[in-house]
């Protein structure tokens, strides 16, 4: 699985994720809600509901519907990856490390379960560990800014930063707009030119 097999299995919940992905988060969780009560046996409609939850911060209420989506689907890695997401956000480490095994164990090629358990390392200050996480992501998936951005901050705080540097500019070859990496830039008090002129060093 990818990122971009987010689409549900149902066809008929489609309206539902993309009021999610367009922000309107009020008519998606009514969608996800009328839904339920006509398949309450249905995964995609209880991920639904986290997305809308996790995507308003209301975390602990995410939790539960992500909860109700694995145990509906505990094969799939998507819900595994979504408990570590909001356990990241519940601010505990641990079982978002435990959820995050489980994704790769069941789908080794489960991208984003790997940026996000680096995510969840780099957290804990846990630099080296993290670093070959993102550079394992990035190997089943290199086209994703946020992975180049994450690994760019990464070698940024182990102080390397000629490569760190090459991240985000690699993060904004995908993405030119991509705000976190421009911030970067600018935090380490260089432009993009700049940074091109530097990465050639």
């Amino acid at each position: 699985m990818q990122w971009n097999d987010w689409p549900p299995n149902d066809p008929a919940l489609m309206p539902g994720y993309e009021a999610w992905r367009a922000g309107e988060f009020d008519e998606a969780w009514r969608f996800f809600e009328r839904a339920s009560a006509g398949q309450p046996d249905q995964a995609d409609i209880w991920r639904g509901l986290g997305n809308v939850a996790w995507s308003r911060r209301e975390f602990p209420l995410a939790l539960v519907h992500f909860d109700a989506a694995l145990r509906l689907a505990p094969w799939n890695p998507m819900h595994w990856g979504n408990l570590g997401l909001v356990r990241r956000d519940l601010d505990q480490p641990q079982a978002a490390i435990a959820a995050f095994r489980v994704a790769v164990g069941l789908d080794p090629e489960y991208a984003p379960a790997l940026n996000e358990w680096a995510n969840v390392l780099f957290d804990m200050g846990r630099y080296a560990e993290a670093l070959p996480m993102y550079d394992a992501s990035l190997a089943i998936d290199a086209t994703r800014a946020v992975v180049y951005h994450n690994k760019g901050v990464c070698l940024r705080e182990l102080g390397r930063l000629p490569e760190a540097l090459r991240h985000f500019e690699a993060a904004l070859a995908l993405e030119p707009g991509y705000r976190y990496a421009l911030e970067e830039l600018q935090r380490l008090g260089m432009g993009r030119k700049d940074a091109r002129e530097r990465v050639r060093t």
